[in-house]
């Protein structure tokens, strides 16, 4: 359990987190109990001295990058720690979700097209002529 002591224009509030939780839901948590107007805030963290722990995370005093909002706590080394911040409301900032869909091309299978568009296989490896303007461009 990590505790989150927020505070801003005079107003304190404990937040208790678990290590499944993560930054954006931290925030989340911290619009609604303090009823933000906006729909974003950056975490500004107050801290005597960093957080670290060997393979995880630093947490260091500031204001965390949004890169980290998706990370989860037991990424950092928090759990048993009372963290001290403050928030800013961001007018003009949309958190953007980015998916985890890649396209594999295997260049092994790919085929390989010449000038005259002939297709070039050789034993499933492509071939170059290293001598071809157009395999190999001048760089000049």
């Amino acid at each position: 359990m990590i505790i989150f002591k927020i505070n801003k224009d005079d107003v304190n509030k404990e937040i208790q987190c678990t290590l499944e939780d993560s930054i954006s839901s931290l925030k989340k948590t911290i619009i609604k109990e303090f009823n933000v107007t906006c729909g974003y805030i950056d975490i500004d963290f107050q801290l005597e001295r960093p957080i670290r722990s060997l393979g995880k995370f630093n947490l260091e005093s500031g204001i965390l990058p949004r890169s980290l909002d998706t990370y989860t706590f037991d990424r950092y080394g928090l759990d048993g720690k009372e963290v001290t911040a403050t928030f800013h409301e961001v007018e003009d900032y949309e958190p953007k979700k980015y998916g985890k869909k890649f396209k594999h091309v295997n260049i092994m299978k790919r085929r390989i097209h010449n000038e005259d568009n002939e297709d070039n296989e050789d034993n499933g490896e492509p071939s170059f002529d290293i001598t071809s303007e157009n395999d190999f461009p001048s760089l000049g």
